[in-house]
């Protein structure tokens, strides 16, 4: 897996156009423009998708708005600004690049020999997208933890078959690989309380399938790890199967899909007392 992080320029012009707008005076500058250039305005709209797919190769069918754009002081401004986050965000991801790609691999279990282009636009758009060529759009300004961590679930997120029919089970699943188990490894701290909240329940209903995915085979080592998540069961109703351990994310999905009619069964899970830190499914 090798990134790719730049500052594309007609993407960052593009988000200038038709991004949130970050202040009055861009308000100004857009309005000066659409009365300039109404039909190029228009016309324009259709790039982004053309800019991501051919990247710095990218030609525009027009481009006395961009000219124009790449000429005003407020874009000079805006890049300067983008090229200074680049800076941040290639010190983040390559720092320990190694050791972030040995547990991407670990929990998918897949070789990444993909390159990703990551297209850093302003930090203040707020925006993190995934593109099927393994394009990233990264408008966020995070810290070095949470940047990383959200990398590697926009990756997997890309990764993952989407199937609208089983939608919780994938994006429990991807929780799972990405903030909690991820997390952890990033973070040396608990993460598997953290992700959203209305998956918790079909979380823990695999969470016993998936430490043996992750290769947790002896009631010793699995009683270890439930404690580090601070999640329980009885494993004695979950017997251990080692070749789960073979799967790759994508294998252990459809085996989830396959199965998710004995692996969800909504009265599986008990909460002990509140003053209890371990829940028991």
């Amino acid at each position: 897996m090798n990134l790719e992080i730049s500052v594309n320029e007609y993407l960052l012009a593009w988000y200038l156009l038709y991004g949130t707008s970050l202040s009055k005076e861009i308000d100004r500058f857009r309005k000066n423009l659409w009365n300039k250039y109404n039909m190029e305005y228009n016309f324009c709209y259709k790039d982004k998708n053309e800019i991501i797919k051919y990247g710095k190769d990218f030609i525009p069918d027009n481009d006395i708005l961009y000219n124009e754009i790449f000429n005003s002081e407020l874009y000079l401004s805006l890049k300067k600004e983008t090229n200074r986050h680049k800076m941040y965000l290639s010190k983040i991801f390559n720092s320990d690049g190694k050791k972030n790609k040995k547990y991407l691999k670990e929990i998918l279990k897949m070789e990444l020999t993909d390159n990703y282009n990551i297209y850093v636009i302003h930090p203040r758009m707020e925006i993190i997208e995934y593109y099927n060529n393994h394009s990233i759009l990264w408008g966020s300004d995070r810290d070095k933890y949470d940047a990383l961590r959200v990398l590697m679930l926009t990756i997997i997120k890309g990764i993952i078959k989407e199937d609208k029919e089983h939608k919780e089970i994938i994006d429990s699943i991807i929780e799972l690989a990405g903030i909690n188990e991820m997390g952890q490894k990033l973070g040396g701290v608990d993460s598997y309380s953290e992700g959203n909240p209305s998956l918790k329940v079909i979380k823990r209903q695999i969470y016993p399938f998936w430490l043996m995915y992750l290769g947790y085979d002896t009631k010793e080592s699995i009683l270890d790890k439930m404690i580090l998540d601070k999640i329980g069961f009885d494993i004695d109703n979950y017997p251990i199967d080692k070749n789960m351990k073979k799967m790759d994310l994508q294998e252990f999905t459809d085996f989830c899909i396959k199965n998710s009619k004995h692996i969800l069964k909504l009265g599986n899970v008990l909460k002990l007392s509140k003053n209890e830190d371990i829940e028991v499914i």
